[in-house]
């Protein structure tokens, strides 16, 4: 109902809320947490959010991620957040995310029938990487099939999308998304990050562009975010660089796109 819809200032509330106790949790266990992506963006930015996004990435190795669902059950102090992922089918996704299960979501380009969720921040595990690039092109011809079996075909950016996803749903065989998402998992995960020169987050990575010094994750220092201090990384400029080319300078106004989600309290 409208009355329960939450607007974007109070989903970036619950989501600035998770992170804060994720960070909380993982400094009591010892486990790295550092923020990447548009968070690490909007800190460096916008001292938070970037103004017309609304989501938060995290990352973490992968021996402290592998750690977080169990330590996260037992040391949160709010037992409504809850981390859901592929493994025990309470996700599609093949990385984690921290929900407000008080919550629901609805992402107007995904199937619902597979992406209910609540409110949320991302969680992604960061693994070695060798010389060659062949993980990423692996998981990108696996994000392919993905993105069309999760496709919602009643939603498009055009009416020619719209009918190509429609045709391409149909044609596809049925294959099993849970199976897909462990296949990417395992692509992510088979070089150790212990002794690799070089890591990288594989699990839904941009390309080739993730790769970085093994310093990106261990060498973090402060920053501000909504007048609060998060872990990043210390050389952001790096990162940013290889994620977004001129971080500094914001897009067009037309091509600040928001999520294309509705939430609400349940």
């Amino acid at each position: 109902m409208e009355e329960n819809r939450i607007g974007a200032a109070e989903m970036k509330a619950i989501e600035l809320d998770i992170m804060r106790e994720l960070y909380r949790v993982c400094h009591e266990e010892g486990l790295r947490c550092v923020m990447a992506y548009g968070t690490l963006l909007g800190a460096i930015r916008h001292h938070g959010f970037i103004p017309w996004d609304d989501d938060i990435d995290l990352i973490m190795p992968r021996e402290d991620y592998e750690r977080l669902p169990e330590v996260f059950a037992k040391r949160s102090s709010k037992p409504y957040y809850k981390i859901i992922w592929y493994r025990d089918r309470s996700s599609i996704y093949p990385f984690i995310k921290v929900v407000d299960t008080r919550t629901e979501v609805i992402e107007h380009y995904v199937d619902e029938r597979w992406c209910r969720t609540g409110v949320w921040v991302d969680v992604f595990p960061v693994d070695g990487i060798g010389q060659s690039d062949k993980p990423f092109d692996e998981v990108a011809k696996l994000r392919h099939k993905y993105d069309y079996l999760t496709a919602n075909v009643h939603e498009g950016s055009s009416t020619i999308n719209l009918l190509g996803k429609r045709v391409l749903k149909a044609i596809m065989p049925k294959e099993d998304i849970y199976l897909i998402a462990q296949q990417i998992d395992d692509i992510a995960r088979a070089t150790p990050l212990a002794g690799s020169k070089e890591v990288a987050q594989i699990a839904w990575p941009f390309g080739s562009s993730e790769r970085m010094p093994s310093s990106i994750i261990f060498d973090t220092c402060l920053y501000d975010f909504e007048g609060e201090q998060f872990d990043g990384p210390r050389d952001y400029d790096l990162c940013l660089t290889r994620w977004y080319g001129d971080y500094m300078t914001p897009p067009p106004e037309d091509q600040r796109m928001p999520h294309y989600v509705d939430a609400r309290w349940l």
